[in-house]
């Protein structure tokens, strides 16, 4: 190159000496090597560069070096690689959104954690159950329950496990009851939970078993009344005439009480059924209320009550059943006036809303205590158990009442103080947009 560029030198400017035309090459080969090392710096750079983007998980950065050598072959082999590593990572973040899709229309809760215990995947059933995002969190601050911590550590250890366990409730509700499948992912690198939310099957089956107990505990009492009297006529008081009339009293007064609760649980489990299905018709509101308070005179004028109706004469029609709202409306009033003092206060008011009727019913007395008032609609429960039965209620009224009201389309409540307990029934108009059907929803 220093031969060329002095024949060069010469035939262009012959009468420059010598050592200036090779100072000139020794400056052109110095520019041309600074030149090549810049750039050759500027690649590196870059290389470096799309090298710590890669680290990063940043498979988006590029070298794109169009130079030859080494240093190019670098750079394009580099930008295959990132494409390779882009490539992989769209799949994953593919397979995974697939999977959290999956996951999140699970009706049941999944934690999956890692070899250390932090939680790597979830779904939104998890999260509506701890209360917060439990992902990058360990497992045992998500679920706080010591045999579930166990379970965690013994699925580490390459054992499955099977638990119910029992956490609180998100913002102030109810306890819940979980049962816990516990497994280990493939070569314990993790763990895999699923959770089943297990409490409204436990509530029932307490539910079942209250049931249960309720009506054995009201059957026996009546039987054994029965049985007792029975006896004792069978071993010698049939022959003295007074007493044994007087157990005959005894007896037919249980039998009665006995068969108005086969009767009641004849209707509840006849009503709480699904196929049930009421055909609603419109039904004159005040004349239906008219009709039952008078066919309960006997019992109301036998305590001195002072029974007063209200709005009877303007009520509109109400889209029932004749028959169901009938015994919602004798159960009501005849519990206010089992429950009302002798001289005592009854009121049935009917009063037309927008899209529903309102019918209270509501007495004097006592009332029910606040902590009592949730459950008055319970089977078989009682405010007062020794008094209710003293009067011949048999528990399932009020849960009759519920069932018939929900079959119809209407709600129920109950509010009391010192002076006063109100039942408030609202049925929906014949002539309302709620009543576009003449089936009762099952």
């Amino acid at each position: 190159m220093m031969a060329a560029l002095y024949a060069f030198s010469r035939a262009v400017t012959p009468t420059v000496p010598a050592w200036a035309i090779v100072l000139e090459g020794v400056a052109l080969g110095c520019l041309v090597g600074w030149i090549a090392s810049r750039r050759d710096a500027l690649d590196a750079q870059r290389l470096q560069q799309v090298v710590e983007a890669l680290s990063e998980r940043n498979f988006e950065s590029r070298a794109r070096l169009s130079s030859l050598g080494q240093l190019g072959d670098l750079g394009r082999s580099l930008d295959s690689l990132a494409d390779r590593l882009a490539t992989g990572e769209k799949k994953k973040l593919s397979r995974k959104d697939r999977l959290r899709t999956i996951l999140d229309a699970m009706a049941e809760a999944v934690m999956v954690t890692d070899s250390r215990g932090y939680i790597t995947l979830t779904n939104e059933v998890l999260t509506d159950l701890v209360g917060f995002e439990a992902e990058g969190k360990t497992a045992t601050e998500a679920i706080r329950h010591p045999d579930f911590h166990h379970a965690i550590e013994e699925a580490q250890e390459g054992f499955s496990s099977l638990l119910e366990i029992e956490i609180d409730g998100v913002g102030g509700s109810h306890r819940r009851v979980l049962r816990a499948s516990v497994s280990p992912l493939r070569s314990r690198q993790g763990v895999v939970t699923v959770f089943h939310d297990v409490t409204a099957e436990r509530g029932a089956d307490q539910v079942r078993r209250d049931f249960v107990a309720n009506a054995g505990h009201e059957l026996r009492t009546p039987l054994t009344a029965i049985r007792g009297f029975a006896e004792t006529l069978r071993e010698g008081a049939i022959h003295d005439p007074e007493s044994a009339l007087g157990f005959l009293d005894v007896i037919v007064r249980h039998a009665r009480r006995l068969q108005s609760l086969v009767d009641d649980l004849a209707d509840l489990s006849r009503f709480e059924g699904e196929e049930l299905e009421l055909e609603l018709t419109p039904v004159s509101a005040g004349a239906l209320v008219d009709e039952v308070v008078r066919g309960l005179e006997a019992p109301s004028k036998a305590k001195g009550l002072t029974v007063a109706c209200t709005g009877l004469d303007e009520a509109p029609p109400v889209m029932a059943e004749e028959r169901a709202l009938e015994q919602v409306m004798v159960n009501l009033v005849d519990n206010a006036i089992k429950y009302t003092p002798e001289g005592g206060e009854v009121r049935v008011d009917v009063t037309a809303k927008e899209r529903d009727v309102l019918i209270e019913v509501a007495n004097t007395g006592p009332g029910i205590s606040a902590k009592h008032l949730p459950r008055v609609f319970e089977r078989f429960y009682r405010v007062d158990a020794g008094r209710s039965r003293e009067l011949g209620g048999t528990g399932l009224g009020l849960s009759i009442v519920k069932h018939l009201v929900a079959k119809i389309g209407g709600g129920i409540t109950v509010d009391s103080d010192a002076d006063w307990t109100r039942f408030r029934l609202l049925v929906p108009r014949a002539d309302s947009s709620k009543s576009d059907t003449y089936v009762s929803p099952s």
